[in-house]
């Protein structure tokens, strides 16, 4: 493990859920910026949209400016819909691929030059479970989260040589505003049993809570073990 204290770390969608344990909904932010405080680091905010490359390259020059440097990129911020694919429009299908995949791209093509010159660090992606077994309904989520995964595959060995590891995690049915947000188009009755579905599907009976997709994210920006032998096996 390498210790994380003095590092600079861009975190999208950080107003909440996932992101909080630079989003479009600036309510959430504050706290963020208050959890980050109250544990000893020192942040800030920016609200902006990582569908434009103007914007995330002006996150990267943000932190570089505001803190020296920048360490961790972690492309976190998306949408989801879960209709059947048939029912939506294009304008749908652009915000979820755009925001989802494009936006993950834009924020580590961003992020690259500014890691490079720190002499390596960690870009990390949000994928989801979405991304390798799929529910109706949920089409160019799953996607944009599969996509994420291939480039997080694709990336790591292109950067490897600057000492910049890629990673994406894939968490499964997590407790934030995004799932609360797709139930609130049930009644009580369908979202209950939708919960519960989730939750005998899963292992441990239960959904997951953000910060323990939180500690993987800062584990696997923390860790280095094979400097990516394994991924060009040239010896």
């Amino acid at each position: 493990m390498v210790d994380l204290a003095g590092k600079v770390a861009i975190v999208t969608g950080a107003g909440s859920g996932i992101g909080r344990a630079c989003d479009l909904e600036p309510d959430g932010l504050g706290a963020t910026l208050a959890a980050v405080e109250a544990a000893g680091g020192t942040a800030l905010s920016s609200v902006g949209d990582v569908r434009s490359p103007a914007v995330t390259h002006g996150l990267v020059e943000l932190a570089s400016s505001t803190f020296g440097g920048l360490d961790v990129m972690v492309a976190n911020a998306a949408v989801s819909v879960y209709t059947n694919l048939e029912e939506q429009d294009e304008e749908t299908i652009d915000v979820v691929l755009d925001t989802d995949l494009k936006g993950a791209l834009l924020c580590a093509q961003a992020s690259i030059p500014a890691i490079r010159g720190r002499g390596g660090g960690s870009i990390v992606f949000l994928s989801s479970v979405q991304g390798y077994v799929t529910l109706p309904g949920c089409v160019p989520y799953a996607a944009a989260k599969a996509g994420v995964v291939a480039a997080a595959r694709a990336l790591a060995v292109e950067v490897g040589a600057d000492g910049i590891r890629v990673n994406a995690v894939a968490p499964g049915t997590i407790d934030t505003p995004m799932l609360r947000r797709d139930l609130a188009g049930m009644n009580l009755e369908e979202a209950d049993s939708f919960l519960a579905r989730v939750e005998s599907a899963n292992a441990l009976g239960r959904i997951g809570e953000p910060r323990e997709v939180a500690d993987v994210v800062v584990f696997l920006a923390s860790i280095v073990v094979d400097g990516g032998y394994l991924a060009v096996k040239t010896f």
